[in-house]
Parts: structure tokens; C-alpha cells; sequence
């Protein structure tokens, strides 16, 4: 070791200093997503909405089978099935326990269809960096990444890999999956038009086009068009319950019946029809209304709140402006000198402004912003000033 370096901390003091940021992060209000709350707090009104739901007259009476969904059957999990196959316009859906279960779900049924085992999707995509290569070592497929890895996929990445000669089976895409908006990105979207023209190109390729809708409730406000819009451009829509409409882990996918009967098969070929979703399916339920009702608002709050960023020129917002209710900013400086200054300011103005941080690699230092609730709680004045305390 040099004399210029520092050294790295003993076992003791790094112990010390997990546990003062683990305090702070859950003592301090929030910038993004919905701030801290007590482990308990979301089981107790799952269990409230279960007991007025339970209630029929006076007393507490017990309504058998109302509360019990059983294999992922029952009027529990169906009722809702059948709220959010309405509310994106589509046939049928089917509660799993996550997207990394139901999208490789998705992916093989429409591969099996076109009797070939090749889908398509962009380089950042889920699939391809966070699930250890599932859809090929579990469900025998296998990917062509597509396009430009800092931009969405366009219809022309589509062209471009299918050949002058057209026909999705000249390359062997049985689908291809979108994610909307890519996280990865920063929340990017493509426009409207550009996402029609993906569309009518998979169409008339005879490619079955896969939403991954991990985040569209975002999307669709941004795109200035309702989720069922959205949701007619695609054979197949995957979405998710604990991101943005923050409840308990879960998932749905969305088809024609045929498809969602056949994905019912898969899930209990992977394992993942559960004997009770109740906690998950009622956490769900009743917090999907009010995520969708002020995600208008939330993806107005994330360009505000970038503005306070990019204003500072230690700071670059990515996309500028955000397109979504999420964004990534880079920053200019050391990553250990940030989080000394984020811990600061939120022992100083009990504000936290993020957590971690994305890959350094290539010397840049950036985080991701998602809004959620907490950040309408939040004044300008004082998120300029906390601001002004990280980066001066």
C-alpha cells in the first residue's frame, strides 16, 4: 500500500458503520419509493382486509372459503385475476409468485408454438443479467440481443436481424420480449409511434411480441395512453405487484385463455403454484388502485426532482429529462466521498437520498431514482439544499 491510499477499514469500524447507515436509512425520510415502515405494518392490513372481507352481518363470522385461494384457485386469487386481465383489456391472467417464473413461462409457450426455441430481447434485459440464464439452462431457449444497448429496441434492431428477405423464421425468433420502461436505461421508452411500428413489424413477421410490464404502470402515463393501450400492442404482458405498487412479492401474466391455461401447466412443472398466495394476492389487491392512480403524478415528480439535480454540474441526469417516474444520475466524484456525504445529510437534515450504487465500472459512479410516495412529501427548497450538501 502507497502512502497516498487509504486503508481499508478494520472488521470492527466497517461493522459500525453498516449499522449507523442501516439506521439511518430506517430513521430518516425518503427521496424515492414509499420510506421505511415496520416489517409488521403490511401483514397487519393484509390480515384487516381479510377479516372486513370475512364479516357478514355482526360478529366476526367466518365466510369459508372467501380467504383460501388453494393452488392458485379460488374466488380470492380468480377475482383478481380477472380485475387486472380487465384493466389491461385482455383475455385471461394468472397470478405467480414472480416474473423471473412467469416471463421464461411466456417466452417457451410461444417458442413451442413456432416449434423453435429462439426469442429475442434488448442486451439489458432481466432475463439476459439478473436470472442466471434461466430461460436457457430451465426452458432450453435460447436469445439474440438486440440493438443498441444504450437506447430501447426499435422495430428497425427487429428488421435488421431478420433480414431483407423478411419471415421470422429466416432467423428462428419465435418472440420477442420489450421491457417497458427499461430499467437498465434509466427509464427509457421508445415513443408511441415508434412502439406501433414495433408492433405491426412482429405482426406481420408472425413474431409474438412479450411485454415486460415490470414497471408499465409508469410507462403508460408517460406514453399519454391507458394500460390497456399499451397492453393491445402485445401477444403477452408480464407485470409485477412489489415494484412501484409496493406490495408483497407477486406477479401476473397476462394472455390469450389458451396461453394463460398453458402457463398454468408450466408454473406447476417449475414449482410455483404455491398451496396458499393469500398474503401476497390480498397485498396486491388492495394496493393496485392507488399505484395507478398517482403514477401521473409520480412520473411529474421525477422531472422535477431531476431539474434539482442536473442544475448542479456534479451531476448529469440520464434520461434528460426523465421519461418515467424513474431516472439515473452520475455523479462526479469518488464513490466512497458520496456515501460519506450521503450518510451527512441524512444525519444532518434527516433526509435519505438513495441507497446504493450502480456498477463503477468505466469510472462512473451513478444510482437509480424510482418515486414513489415519499418523494411528494418532500419540499423543493429543502431537496435543493440537501442537494447542494452531497455534491459541495
Amino acid at each position: 500500500m502507497t502512502s497516498t491510499e487509504t486503508p481499508p477499514p478494520s472488521p470492527d469500524s466497517a461493522a459500525a458503520l453498516a449499522a449507523e447507515r442501516t439506521r439511518l436509512r430506517f430513521t430518516t425520510r425518503h427521496l424515492t419509493g414509499a420510506g421505511p415502515s415496520h416489517p409488521a405494518d403490511e401483514l397487519e392490513a393484509v390480515a384487516a382486509w381479510l377479516r372486513e372481507r370475512g364479516n357478514r352481518g355482526s360478529g366476526a363470522d367466518f365466510v369459508p372459503g372467501l380467504q383460501q385461494d388453494v393452488y392458485g384457485t379460488g374466488a380470492l386469487v380468480e377475482d383478481f385475476e380477472a380485475e387486472v386481465a380487465e384493466l389491461f383489456g385482455i383475455d385471461a391472467a394468472r397470478f405467480m409468485p414472480s416474473g423471473c417464473l412467469a416471463q421464461p413461462i411466456a417466452l417457451r409457450i410461444w417458442s413451442d408454438h413456432a416449434k423453435n426455441p429462439t426469442t429475442a430481447f434488448h442486451a439489458t434485459s432481466h432475463l439476459e443479467l439478473h436470472e442466471e440464464h434461466g430461460y436457457r439452462e430451465l426452458y432450453g431457449l435460447t436469445a439474440h440481443l438486440l440493438g443498441d444497448p444504450a437506447r430501447p429496441t426499435l422495430a428497425a434492431d427487429v428488421a435488421e436481424l431478420i433480414g431483407p428477405g423478411g419471415a421470422a423464421e429466416a432467423t428462428g425468433i419465435a418472440s420477442l420480449l420489450i421491457e417497458l420502461p427499461a430499467r437498465e436505461i434509466g427509464g427509457q421508452l421508445p415513443t408511441w409511434e415508434q412502439l406501433v411500428e414495433l408492433s405491426g413489424l412482429c405482426r406481420a413477421e408472425g413474431i409474438r411480441l412479450h411485454l415486460d410490464g415490470a414497471r408499465v404502470w409508469q410507462a403508460a402515463p408517460a406514453l399519454g395512453r391507458s394500460l390497456a393501450e399499451v397492453a393491445a400492442l402485445f401477444d403477452s404482458v408480464y407485470v409485477s405487484f412489489y415494484k412501484d405498487v409496493g406490495a408483497l412479492s407477486g406477479a401476473m401474466l397476462l394472455g390469450p385463455r389458451d396461453f394463460v391455461d398453458e402457463a398454468a401447466v408450466w408454473q406447476r412443472r417449475a414449482g410455483g403454484t404455491l398451496y396458499s398466495a393469500m398474503a401476497n394476492v390480498v397485498s396486491a389487491r388492495r394496493r393496485l388502485g392507488d399505484c395507478v392512480e398517482r403514477m401521473p403524478r409520480l412520473v411529474e415528480r421525477a422531472r422535477e426532482i431531476a431539474a434539482l439535480f442536473a442544475a448542479h454540474p456534479r451531476a448529469t441526469v440520464l434520461p434528460d429529462p426523465p421519461q418515467t417516474s424513474m431516472f439515473h444520475v452520475v455523479f462526479d466524484g469518488e464513490l466512497e466521498a458520496l456515501r460519506t456525504a450521503r450518510d451527512r445529510v441524512a444525519r444532518e437534515l434527516g433526509l435519505w437520498l438513495f441507497g446504493g450504487f450502480g456498477d463503477p465500472a468505466g469510472g462512473r459512479v451513478w444510482t437509480e431514482f424510482s418515486m414513489g410516495p415519499a418523494s411528494l412529501d418532500l419540499d423543493d427548497a429543502e431537496l435543493a439544499a440537501a442537494i447542494a450538501m452531497l455534491l459541495d
